[in-house]
This record gives C-alpha cells, structure tokens and sequence, in this order.
C-alpha cells in the first residue's frame, strides 16, 4: 500500500468518526441523559444518516483510488462508533 493511500484511509477513517457527532450527541451526553425509550430511539435514528455520510465517504474515497481500502476504513470506523454508542445506551 502506497503512503497516500493510507494517510487517505486514515483521514477517511477520522471523519467516519467525527461525523457521528453532527448527527448525534456526544457519548458523555447519552450515558449521563438517555433514560427513557424514546430518547434511546432518537439516538439510534441517527445511526441512518450517519451511516449513510459515511458509505457515501468512502464509496467516494474508494472510486477516486480505485481501492476497496478506503471504504473499508469508514466502514470499520462507522462499526466502531456504533459499538461505542452502544455501550453508552446500555449504561442508561
């Protein structure tokens, strides 16, 4: 794998993850305010359009470097955020 390649995976990658936050609230906030089931499901209902920026990302990343490595970052990146939301719901 040739260095730009990877430092475009690794930015890819990076705003997998921040893009979380412009479609959800920060993983401090739903540990400390998320207790009843309607808050948990607007929680998740942001998992849809941040999903969606993100395969967009790397699909775009991807075709631009004819490599699958792109979109596998995000998409590695998005399964991550999911987890780590998760876990903060469960711990309402």
């Amino acid at each position: 794998m040739d260095r730009e390649l990877l430092a475009l995976c690794i930015l890819v990658s990076a705003e997998a993850g921040h893009s979380f936050s412009a479609f959800l609230p920060s993983y401090f906030t739903v540990q400390k305010f998320a207790d009843s089931p309607g808050d948990i499901e607007k929680i998740r209902s942001g998992y849809i359009p941040a999903l969606m920026f993100n395969f967009a990302l790397g699909l775009g990343a991807s075709w631009i470097t004819k490599s699958y490595l792109p979109l596998l970052a995000v998409l590695l990146a998005s399964a991550g955020m999911v987890v780590l939301y998760e876990r903060a719901i469960a711990r309402c």
